[in-house]
């Protein structure tokens, strides 16, 4: 039988499961109502009722951020026609007490009814967007909480515009005999779970060790339907058995499709959202960066949401939630997105490397990696509180990416496990002690040591200089890990054949104009105030693309004056540059010409050639 719709989900859920719901629903003191009659409008009209709720006053608060996007977010701004009345209707008193917080009057008993709009009309993925044709709810930009109900259950029940589909997709689990309306657990559970309604496509539904794993989307474009679920489930079923535990009852992917060539995505408890092409999402230059995202993104369901650092749950959310540790959530994802490819038949083993050798260069070819830990970046990566956008070039420079650094720590982390074990355990049993000691069984993150002393467990020997290489600039070893596999790695400095400005820039996928995606500090650009963001309209005073940027680049000399015309918000500005020679290493990663019986068993069981 083919299997299509979401609501048959709710037919695999397992009887123990539905009687845990109905055993906790008569608990539930928060219930929200979220409905959307007027879609052009873009605002999601919100209802919420507390019941029993014993406090001479309640404090309403909106999120300051929202799980899976470590930024702050005005959520407050978009509220609009706050009310508050009793179980008659009555009006009662409530005033503004912070910028997201709503004070209500409560009699410490009986019914209080908040009403209240929110604006919806950002197609971000971390943020909430409602139109003619669809709906995307973050949770946590739409559901105020009370403090002390956070840790209690909740449930919310979706109106979907009256001329849509009926279909609500989620990773929320659904209330037995109720349309539409899904019970969580905690506001953990229910911040981590958007939503998504509207014009859908429900891609056949694939299964993962039993449990469903749902695909759907809203604005897809044209590929081959069956081949993506075919291989989707290999991704998913790999990733899996990667850890040997599948936590959830179901999951769901929530895909939007945009203009543009890119991607982007946030994981979630039960689901992860995403952005994707519009167009053929498995175009042969495309698809293995479609499915290393997909990869990473699902990976996400155990690795940060179930194998986490202390700090990430439960959440505060009423600030940042700080921890050393993203490198590992993050980076270790970006590790591991490409051996769950290589593992599934999707990726042949030198991509991988090529892949590994992108995020070295990433980290190792920007002035961040002389100033900035992964340690310290996994913090920085908040920025600065509700402004991660305005820091200054000389900041931005001195900063390194955690999926970048990360990657490059888990690969050279699980290749000492393999070295130091004699190949007989790997990262692989670390991530899955973690699990099972943490997650199972403490039912709790881990803390900066414990990661520590679980990885020296598994590897049987200290691990100092490879945390120092997290917790320190130092220079990395490079050759000495990569030859425990029989490799080895290009780190020689050479000239580039093209020359420099100081700053990249690419194509944009939104209106093909040519953008400033990152500038070197102290460069030529940096000195001409070049920044990040910044469009590039001209070129020696022709109409500026990037085959004429390339062109111009190539076919200079060093000293060349390249003059641009810029445009920063409605600001245009005409600045002069000097080209230069740029000195970089390529990192390319080579086999070693006479691997011992250890480097090639390492090799052949770390990856498929």
């Amino acid at each position: 039988m083919k299997l299509g719709k979401i609501s048959i989900i709710v037919l695999l859920l397992s009887l123990t499961y539905l009687s845990f719901l109905k055993a906790q629903t008569p608990t539930t003191r928060m219930a929200y109502v979220v409905s959307m009659d007027n879609p052009a409008s873009h605002l999601y009209h919100v209802e919420l009722t507390c019941s029993n709720i014993k406090q001479p006053a309640l404090y309403l608060n909106m999120c300051a951020w929202t799980p899976g996007f470590y930024e702050i977010i005005d959520f407050e701004k978009e509220v609009e026609n706050f009310t508050a009345a009793g179980a008659n209707g009555k009006p009662i008193t409530w005033q503004k007490t912070a910028p997201n917080i709503w004070k209500v009057k409560s009699n410490y008993k009986g019914v209080v009814k908040i009403s209240y709009d929110v604006n919806a009309d950002n197609p971000f993925i971390a943020n909430l967007n409602l139109d003619e044709n669809h709906g995307y709810i973050i949770p946590g930009g739409l559901l105020m909480y009370l403090q002390a109900e956070l840790r209690h259950p909740v449930t919310l029940q979706i109106k979907p515009y009256s001329r849509w589909p009926q279909t609500v997709a989620t990773g929320l689990n659904p209330l037995p005999g109720k349309i539409n309306t899904f019970y969580a657990s905690d506001f953990d559970e229910l911040y981590d779970s958007p939503l998504l309604m509207g014009k859908l496509e429900e891609l056949p539904v694939t299964l993962n060790g039993g449990k469903p794993v749902g695909f759907t989307a809203y604005g897809l474009g044209d590929f081959n339907r069956e081949e993506f679920m075919a291989d989707l489930k290999k991704i998913v079923t790999t990733g899996s058995s990667i850890i040997g535990d599948i936590p959830y009852t179901h999951y769901t992917f929530l895909a939007v499709g945009m203009n543009g060539r890119g991607f982007g995505g946030i994981e979630h408890l039960n689901s992860a959202s995403l952005t994707v092409f519009n167009g053929n999402l498995l175009a042969p230059n495309f698809k293995e960066s479609f499915y290393s995202f997909l990869a990473h993104e699902y990976f996400h369901t155990y690795n940060v949401k179930r194998i986490r650092p202390i700090a990430l749950g439960p959440f505060d959310y009423s600030k940042e939630n700080y921890t050393n540790l993203l490198w590992v959530s993050e980076g270790f994802t970006d590790y591991y997105q490409y051996l769950i490819l290589n593992r599934a038949g999707l990726m042949s083993g030198s991509h991988v490397l090529e892949g590994y050798t992108e995020h070295i260069k990433g980290y190792e070819n920007t002035p961040g990696h002389l100033y900035q830990t992964a340690n310290q970046a996994s913090r920085g990566i908040w920025a600065q509180r509700g402004k991660p956008t305005e820091r200054t070039p000389e900041e931005i420079s001195k900063t390194i990416s955690v999926y970048e650094k990360g990657c490059t720590l888990g690969m050279l982390l699980d290749l000492k496990i393999r070295h130091e074990t004699g190949n007989a355990r790997s990262l692989d049993d670390v991530m899955r002690a973690l699990y099972k000691d943490y997650f199972r069984t403490k039912k709790r993150g881990f803390t900066d040591i414990e990661f520590k002393q679980e990885c020296e467990r598994i590897a049987g020997t200290p691990l100092d200089e490879f945390f120092s290489y997290a917790s320190t600039v130092k220079p990395v070893n490079y050759p000495k890990y990569l030859a425990y596999a029989g490799l080895a790695i290009d780190t020689t400095l050479r000239a580039m054949p093209v020359l420099y400005m100081g700053a990249n820039v690419r194509k944009s996928s939104r209106d093909s104009s040519l953008l400033v995606t990152d500038v070197t500090w102290q460069s030529s650009a940096s000195d001409a105030g070049l920044q990040k963001g910044d469009k590039i309209t001209e070129i020696n005073g022709l109409m500026a693309d990037k085959q004429l940027f390339d062109n111009t680049l190539k076919n200079a000399h060093p000293g060349d004056k390249l003059q641009l015309g810029t445009l920063r918000g409605t600001n245009k500005r005409t600045v002069t540059l000097t080209l230069s020679i740029y000195y970089e290493k390529s990192f390319n990663i080579t086999e070693l010409p006479k691997p011992t019986a250890l480097q090639t068993a390492i090799y052949t069981n770390w990856l498929k050639k």
